[in-house]
This record gives C-alpha cells, structure tokens and sequence, in this order.
C-alpha cells in the first residue's frame, strides 16, 4: 500500500511535466481557439509559462509529497487517507478532461498523453487496492469530493497569483 501511496506525487509529477514542457508552445500555437471566449481571459491570467508553471507544480509535487507522507504513517482510515483520496479523485477526473479537450478540439492537448497512459493506470490501480485495504469508506467518498475542489481552488488561485 505505501508503495501506490508514494507512487501518486511521481504519476503527478510525470503528467505534468508533460504540460509544463508543451502547454505555451500549444497556446501560442493555437491561439486562435481562444481569441474572443471566455477562456482567453483564464489563460492570459494563468500565463502558462514553463518557469512559473513549474514553479507551481513543484509546489504541488511537495503538498502531494506531504499528504502522501501523512498517509502511509498510518494506514488506516481518516483524515490523512481522505486528503490522499482527494489527490487521486483530482488525477482521476483530469484523465477526463484531457481525454475530452483532444476528443473535442481533433488534436492532440497537452497531458493526453500522460493522462491515458500513465495517470489513468495509477488511478484505477490505487482505487482498487484502497478498496481492497477497506480504506474508502462512505465518509471518504462524501468529503473527498470536497477536499478535492478545495486543493483545486488552491492550484488554480496558486496559478493565478504567480
């Protein structure tokens, strides 16, 4: 269990390395599926350069690194084991939304590719075996789902300051 626990923030970092490598260069690239929408303003704000993108997912990489810590102390249910959930749920549904920008837009965007072939992977397998473990009770799936908009409005407002 500690192993798939300890796993999570590399999956993380792997994926998005992947954005932070190819994201500006595909904005600029494709910038003209943003003049004029909503979207513009939100990637203007969030910038998406490789420097202050990386700064931000280092930063994501070391709170992952601590909640995973947190978690494989005890492994039993609780706080720690939701907080770790919540991670897994946020890389799970991101599978999702990359699989579906490519789908929608016809092309390849940046983390598809990590996203199917190693964040979904993770995922499914972490999900089993916390199953297996008897660590996702109902009081995990009814906070984690929270816990989970609350780190995202933290990455997003992280993003959104640098």
């Amino acid at each position: 269990m500690r192993k798939i626990i300890w796993l999570g923030p590399v999956v993380f970092l792997i994926h998005d390395l992947e954005e932070v490598f190819w994201t500006q260069q595909w904005i600029e690239k494709n910038r003209f599926l943003f003049e004029d929408t909503q979207f513009e303003r939100v990637i203007e704000a969030m910038g998406y350069q490789p420097a202050k993108f990386g700064l931000v997912v280092a930063m994501i990489t070391i709170l992952y690194g601590i909640i995973s810590y947190f978690a494989t102390r005890q492994i039993q249910v609780g706080l720690s084991m939701n907080l770790y959930v919540s991670t897994i749920l946020i890389l799970f549904v991101n599978v999702f939304t990359h699989a579906g920008q490519t789908v929608i837009l016809g092309m390849y965007t940046p983390g598809v590719v990590t996203a199917v072939l190693v964040v979904l992977p993770y995922t499914v397998i972490a999900f089993r075996t916390l199953k297996a473990h008897h660590l996702m009770t109902r009081e995990t799936w009814k906070t984690s789902p929270f816990m989970s908009i609350g780190m995202l409005a933290v990455i997003f407002g992280l993003m959104m300051a640098l």
